[in-house]
Order: structure tokens, then sequence, then C-alpha cells
């Protein structure tokens, strides 16, 4: 029977190039920072560990840009790191699961067992403003890139194994005390392209071999989401990683002929900045920059020509904008120089092909993210992977919605009256997923209070009720509850 203090919801609980990192479009003060201001610890590559904490640096005791950064960097290069089999840490299955759907490619499957089973990979992930699910991925509103050789870019997700023990009812999460994911969770988001053999070859790409409609083909890296948790940061730090070769700038302050984009073609590269800027006519509409088919399923089509918005997540005139361009570009920079010394394994030599686009967190965890100007938010606060977020890069932080990281992924701060971002659902979108496919409920926060169950039946239940407007897969399964006042009212959601 439902109640205002009760939920009877049922839960359990590779080779190598040296090239160099890509310039800024615009000219950025120098924060009169030499070289070794953040450095890299060769350890961290010699001896991968995964950090705990960030960093704090500051003379106030605070973490700076670097502290953050330079944890970014650690977590990198201990996923990238090979065990003594030769695999990758981030594809161990037993800490870091790949994401499983049905055989519709949505809905969830059971990531949690000792299998793979269900489809891992998808074309198009959807991704939208205030109020909608943007379920697993990121690739705009429901766009599909392809490169220019005309083959699809895939999309996998992986998570922290703890995420298959930690509880989606509210109760449960009461009676253990929490309101945010626990301190190392991870979340890895990655975006594949179909190699050739002359890329295959080359050695420039982290690579992972799949079957494709029947067909072996070896996937090599374009991008890469990687989000971490810590006790100081329960918000998530969010840093995104590129490979060199994906996409020229928009607007380059040099010519960018010398490189072959694999999301853009020479024609168009040459002809920037105005093949981008939609108010120049025809060149710009034969380019078609940054505006990728929805939605598309075939794993061929028209190449996609995509250019980098913002370098670096930064534009000039932003806060801290000098400090956070100097500590991402040097920690870029000090790692090509470890990675292409000659005792460097080839494995991860292969690195030297990747960059950091920027991170993102937040100052006072005890304040949410978002708002006019982005007050809390720190770091590279335009910050979008170009073949992630390719046509949500124009990032206004002067919009209600700031298409960044936390834009999509609201996190609520621990002073606020509703804190529980794991109830809310709208800091993760995996996490849901997950409980889903393991046949477990989940509680999802209400915007409105609940009062009664009549009003719950009209609050939490049909198709523009609380659960089938997280996901079409989910539905009231009758219970809800304002038990745990950091989560508010919330509805019990199962699946289809």
């Amino acid at each position: 029977m439902n109640t205002l203090q009760k939920l009877l919801v049922s839960s359990l609980v590779l080779g190598y190039c040296w090239p160099q990192p890509v310039s800024a479009n615009q000219a950025y003060a120098s924060s009169g920072s030499d070289a070794s201001a953040c450095p890299v610890d060769p350890s961290w590559l010699k001896s991968p560990s995964l950090p705990t904490e960030v960093k704090k640096s500051g003379a106030d005791g605070s973490s700076n840009f670097c502290d953050f950064y330079q944890f970014s960097t650690q977590t990198f290069l201990y996923l990238m790191s090979q065990d003594s089999n030769g695999q990758r840490n981030f594809m161990n299955q037993l800490n870091y699961p790949v994401l499983e759907y049905q055989a519709d490619g949505v809905t969830p499957a059971n990531s949690c067992d000792a299998s793979i089973k269900g489809p891992t990979l998808r074309t198009a992930l959807s991704k939208a403003g205030t109020g909608t699910s943007v379920t697993t991925g990121q690739a705009g509103g429901g766009a599909t890139i392809y490169a220019q050789d005309g083959n699809v870019v895939y999309y996998d997700v992986r998570f922290s194994k703890s995420l298959c023990a930690l509880t989606g009812s509210a109760v449960e999460l009461q009676k253990q005390n929490i309101v945010n994911f626990p301190a190392g969770t991870m979340e890895l988001k990655f975006g594949w392209k179909v190699l050739s053999e002359a890329e295959i070859n080359s050695n420039r790409f982290v690579t992972q071999k799949q079957s494709i409609a029947g067909t072996d083909v070896t996937l090599g890296l374009a991008g890469m989401h990687m989000v971490a948790a810590t006790k100081d940061h329960p918000e998530f730090i969010w840093t995104t990683y590129e490979h060199l070769n994906n996409t020229p700038d928009c607007t380059p302050p040099d010519a960018q002929n010398d490189t072959a984009w694999t999301f853009a073609s020479a024609s168009c590269t040459a002809a920037l900045p105005d093949s981008a800027d939609p108010s120049k006519g025809k060149v710009a509409a034969e380019c078609d920059f940054n505006n990728p088919l929805k939605k598309q399923t075939s794993s061929t089509g028209k190449p996609t020509n995509i250019c980098r918005v913002h370098p670096y997540g930064t534009a000039s005139g932003d806060p801290q904008a000098a400090q956070n361009l100097t500590d991402v570009t040097t920690q870029n920079s000090e790692l090509l120089a470890l990675l292409t010394q000659a005792d460097t394994p080839a494995a991860m030599k292969v690195l030297a092909n990747y960059f950091t686009v920027g991170a993102l967190w937040v100052s006072d965890i005890s304040q949410s993210s978002g708002g006019i100007g982005v007050p809390n938010e720190r770091g590279s606060l335009r910050l979008a992977n170009s073949v992630a977020e390719t046509d949500y890069q124009h990032v206004n932080l002067n919009n209600t919605f700031a298409s960044n990281c936390f834009g999509c992924h609201n996190y609520a701060g621990t002073a606020q009256q509703v804190s529980n971002n794991i109830t809310t659902q709208a800091l993760s979108h995996i996490f849901k997923d997950i409980k889903i496919g393991q046949g477990e409920n989940i509680d999802i926060t209400s915007p409105t209070q609940i009062v009664s169950n009549s009003a719950a039946a009209g609050i939490c239940g049909g198709e523009k009720g609380i659960c089938q407007s997280t996901a079409k897969y989910l539905k009231w399964n009758g219970n809800w509850t304002n038990a745990n006042s950091s989560a508010g009212s919330v509805c019990g959601c199962t699946g289809l």
C-alpha cells in the first residue's frame, strides 16, 4: 500500500607518430607560467595508478586548475595502461563493464553479469536540453556522424562495476546515508571509427576488435569522455579527449591544410573560416559544418564536415580563461614529451596521437551547477567533444541552458533542499540503464511534491509522467514516497 512515508520498491540493493597539439582559435593572454608550472609526473606513465582525490596546491588549501588537470592525466594514463595480458585497463570487464542493450538497441540489458550478450555499440545517441533524458551517449540531438571515408562513428559506454551494487531505492539510500555517487565512481564514453588497413598499419589509434553485421572490423578511438567522482568532488570531474586528426578549428589563426582531417574535407578546411559561417552563402551551404544528419542507422553515409568551435572549451573573456588554457596545454605538451621518449612502451606511445580538450568541475559542492554565466563552474566552461557533441558546440554561457557537460548533467549542491544526485537521474544518465538492465526498480525525483495516491498517478504514471518522460522504456510501478528528504518526492519506476 502506498503512503506518504513508505515505498515498497524492490531493489538490490598500436604504434605512434608525433603530431603537434592543435592550436586554439583565439589569442589568449599568457598567465606568465613556465612550461613546468603544471608538470606530468613520469611515474604516472611508468607505474600507473588511480588517484583517489584532487590535490590541494592552492595557497588557501584549495585545489587549483593544474591540480584538476593532473588528476585527469593520471587517471587517463592508468585507464590506457595495459595489464600483463596486453589488455588496456579500461577494457577490463570485471572493473569497467560495457553497457549492454537488448536486441532493439534501446532497452537496457544486464551489464553486470559475467558475459556480454547484448549489443554494445550505437550509431546515434540522443542528447537534449533540460528535462529530457540523454540516455547513454552524446552525439548531439540524435546526430549520426560519418568520417570522410563514409564510415559511421560508433559509441559505447563503460562504468565502474561498483554501480552494479548501488541501490536505486530512495528508502535504501536514506538508510545508507547516500546522496551522491560514491568516491571512485567512473563513467567512460567512447567514440569509435572503423579503421582502414592503412590506418591499422599506421598504429596511430587505440583500437578494439568488433564484429559488426557479421564482419570483423578494427575500431579506432576517435574521442573519449572520462568522468570521475571523488569525496571532495561528487559532481564528477568531467574530462574529454580527442584524436589529433579529428577536426580543424572553425576559426583558425593559421592554415590547417597540412592535415588529412578525419571529419573535414580538404576543400572545406581550406575555405575556413568562411565555410563554417552560414552568412557566407554557397561555400558554407556546401560544406555544412557541424550539421550532422539525425538518427541514421546505416553503417556508411555522406561524410560529415566538423570543425571545433571552442578549442580547449574556452573562449577569450571566459572567467580564468588564460589560466585554464595554460594548464591544459602545458599538460598536453608535457605528456607528449614523455610519450615520445625512447623507453616508452609502444602501446603507450600511441597516446601521443590524442590530446586533452579540457575539463570541467564546480568550485563549491554545496552549490549547484548551471545558472546564467555558470558562476559555480570552473575549467573549460564551453567544454564539448567535436565527435560526441557535434551540434552542441555553440555553448552560450548566458543562456539558461548552457550546453556544456553540466548543461545536460545537472549537479544539485549539497546545501540544496533536494540534493540527492542519484534519484534525480540528472547527473548520471546511465545509472537507470544499469539498474533496469539488472531487473531492478529505480526511484526518480519528481519536481512536484506528491501528497496523495491520486496525485501520484497523475505525476508518475502515463506517457507524460515522471517515469516515461525520463526514459521511454520505463513505466510507473505504482509506488511513491516522500520518506527521503534529500530525494524529495519520488516515483517508483520499472522497465516496460
